[in-house]
């Protein structure tokens, strides 16, 4: 059975009502209900004949669907609003990047060296990273919202005299880090290579002696090398700030150098022993198995 014109026009009404606000709903489909009537009377003048089913659901489809309507009657509303986006973008990526991110690798890194399954390892790293991102991401959301919906009084509250100051240009805080890199390398280049060389032990007061493993002696040479390569990159690029690609590459290389040298000390496990005088052995192993 066709729908009449009244029947198609209350269906639509009807589906609109549905999503208004209950406190203006009448007032609403009273406008909304005059203004379709008014378009109706105006393409049937035009048409010189009643419309029919068809071209009044072409009238109704064009207004649009009952949510789409119902939404432009509903004054726009936001969860954050924009004064406080900055703010959460910068939380956000402070627990995401530099929080958690760091946390996860601490924790994940050495059984991902050590377990005899570092495949399985990994997807509980990458399963566990995305439930704590999930909710951190939820947290901090809830949080924002209601801040701004009880609190974003304070968003317009500020002196223009407690500013911070301007800092220094980026080229100047990047040389500034190169120098300060050259000289830490430097510094850990000349310990490594005067202080370890064919050293297997270092002998303090008291008797206590820390009896370096195997691992140090094999590694000595790497470790030599990739602090002095470090020294070298850190140090022309403190003569030369102009940062190249070919410089990006090797800090990049070094890095992942870095990754791999750090991973199989993982691996080995005992780095030292101790040797301290007057200890029971049942505590002497405890103590050294705590340290490694």
């Amino acid at each position: 059975m066709p729908a009449t014109k009244n029947d198609l026009i209350d269906r639509y009404l009807h589906a609109v009502k549905f999503w208004l606000p209950k406190a203006q709903q009448q007032d609403l489909l009273a406008e909304l209900a005059e203004d379709l009537h008014s378009q109706i009377e105006e393409r049937e003048a035009a048409l010189g004949h009643p419309l029919d089913e068809g071209e009044l659901a072409d009238i109704l489809r064009r207004r649009g669907s009952p949510t789409r309507v119902a939404s432009g009657f509903i004054p726009e509303q936001r969860l954050i609003s924009p004064a406080m986006l900055p703010v959460y973008r910068l939380v956000l990526k402070i627990v995401l990047l530099w929080v958690l991110a760091p946390l996860f690798a601490f924790v994940f890194i050495g059984p991902i060296f050590s377990s005899a399954h570092p495949g399985l390892v990994i997807l509980d790293f990458f399963a566990e990273a995305w439930r704590a991102g999930f909710m951190v991401v939820g947290i901090v959301t809830v949080v924002f919202g209601l801040i701004d919906r009880y609190h974003a009084k304070w968003v317009d509250k500020w002196d223009p005299r407690k500013l911070p100051r301007v800092p220094a240009s980026q080229e100047t805080t990047a040389r500034r880090n190169d120098f300060a890199g050259f000289i830490s390398g430097l510094a850990a280049f000349i310990f490594w290579a005067c202080l370890m060389w064919h050293r297997s032990e270092i002998a303090f007061q008291g008797g206590l002696r820390i009896i370096l493993g195997p691992i140090w002696s094999q590694a000595y040479w790497l470790v030599l090398g990739l602090t002095l390569a470090r020294v070298l990159v850190d140090g022309f690029s403190f003569l030369r700030p102009a940062r190249t690609r070919v410089t990006s590459w090797i800090r990049i290389g070094l890095a992942i150098a870095v990754i791999l040298m750090v991973g199989v000390l993982l691996r080995v496990g005992a780095w030292i022993e101790i040797a301290v005088p007057k200890i029971s052995p049942a505590d002497l192993t405890k103590t050294t198995a705590w340290v490694n």
